[in-house]
This record gives C-alpha cells, sequence and structure tokens, in this order.
C-alpha cells in the first residue's frame, strides 16, 4: 500500500459512537443496511477518526505509534490492513491529487 495516499470517509457508509464503540452501516440506495454492520475496537475507531481528507496513511501510521506506543512495523501492518479493509467495503475513498 502506498503510505502517501490520502482517504476520505465514503458517503455510502453511516458511523455512530455508542459509549466507547464505534458502529460503521453501509448504506445502500440511502437505507442502511442493518445486517453488515461493524464494530470498531479503540485503536480501529481512532484510525477511522485519522481518516479525514487531509492526512496521508504515513501520517495516521505516526499517529498510532505515538496515540498507542505502538510498534511502528506493527502500527504500519496493522493500519494498512484496516484501511483495505475499509476499502474493500467502500468505507472510505482515496482522495484525488490535487
Amino acid at each position: 500500500m502506498d503510505l502517501d495516499k490520502v482517504y476520505r470517509v465514503s458517503e455510502r457508509i453511516a458511523s455512530r459512537k455508542i459509549v466507547d464503540e464505534v458502529i460503521l452501516v453501509p448504506l445502500r440506495d440511502k437505507v442502511a443496511e442493518m445486517e453488515s454492520l461493524y464494530s470498531l475496537n479503540e485503536v480501529g475507531a481512532r484510525v477511522y477518526e485519522l481518516i479525514d481528507g487531509k492526512r496521508a496513511v504515513r501520517d495516521i501510521v505516526a499517529a498510532i505509534v505515538e496515540e498507542f506506543e505502538v510498534d511502528s512495523r506493527q502500527a504500519e501492518s496493522d493500519v494498512t490492513q484496516f484501511v483495505e479493509q475499509l476499502l474493500s467495503i467502500n468505507g472510505i475513498e482515496e482522495c484525488p491529487k490535487s
């Protein structure tokens, strides 16, 4: 994965924070697809929050390393894997280069 790519949250997904959990709900034709809910843990929720259309994947990895005191290699692996999962469910989309 290209760590310099920038992603933003797709309009085809809704997210809600319920207590300490973030739930992602895919939308199909503006209707929630309730059989496909995704629950994010604390780190996943933070990565999702950092995907804001401004930060490159590399910057998100650096933030996770700093905030969660995790090894940079492990953080890069986890973040890139999670980004790929979000792409596979159309939860995020690549921002066009400006």
